[in-house]
């Protein structure tokens, strides 16, 4: 899973549905943004795994400049 600053992913699961905006990737953390402002932190393997269930997917690409 390629991720950039910016790109928004849209997480999934059952009756939960959320968008997160990566802020930043620093080594194996990914931090984020939620809908609603709140910041997060998530190991980018745990991304990737969620990735392969399904549960994750990418809404729009970052614009590289």
């Amino acid at each position: 899973m390629d991720l950039h600053s910016g790109d928004i992913l849209i997480f999934d699961l059952d009756t939960t549905i959320r968008k997160w905006r990566i802020s930043k990737i620093d080594g194996n953390v990914v931090k984020i943004f939620e809908e609603d402002g709140t910041y997060k932190q998530i190991p980018y393997s745990y991304l990737i795994e969620l990735n392969e269930r399904g549960y994750i997917r990418k809404e729009k690409a970052a614009v590289l400049w």
